[in-house]
């Protein structure tokens, strides 16, 4: 994992849902049918792909409004 905010909030969501599951545990309810190893891959993969839909966004003239801004900034790199 290279982005230290990815592996600060893995570091935070497992011991989290470790607690969750103890808690359920504790009040005599099941516990969730997922392993820790389960939830850090899905949260790693929903960040990863939330970061590339925002780059792809961000990076990206979609807009009309940006079409006219980066056309604009254009022009003004000429001068």
């Amino acid at each position: 994992m290279q982005n230290p905010i990815i592996a600060a909030l893995l570091r935070l969501i497992v011991p989290l849902y470790g607690l969750l599951n103890l808690f359920l545990i504790s009040k005599g309810l099941n516990p969730l049918p997922f392993s820790e190893e389960e939830v850090a891959t899905v949260f790693s993969g929903m960040v990863t792909f939330l970061g590339i839909v925002w780059v792809w966004w961000k990076n990206s003239n979609i807009t009309r409004k940006a079409q006219k801004a980066q056309l604009y900034l254009d022009e003004l790199k000429k001068q």
